[in-house]
């Protein structure tokens, strides 16, 4: 099985500015609007965390 490449944070943000469209434009079909929900969820999540870490980090540096 293949290894996804894990994104940037910038490469993540603009993966979910195009879900958001997606989802927006109401043209999709409930299963993959849903589908793209998920994964959106999963995104922010994701760059929550990326959020979190660099806080922490400056945090330290301010210190």
């Amino acid at each position: 099985m293949e290894e996804k490449k894990e994104l940037s944070f910038e490469e993540q943000l603009a993966e979910l500015n195009e879900i958001v469209k997606k989802v927006e434009s109401g043209a999709l079909p409930l299963d993959e609007t849903l589908k793209l929900y998920e994964n959106g969820k999963r995104i922010i999540k994701c760059l929550n965390d990326t959020l979190d870490e660099a806080s922490k980090k400056i945090e330290v540096v301010d210190e």
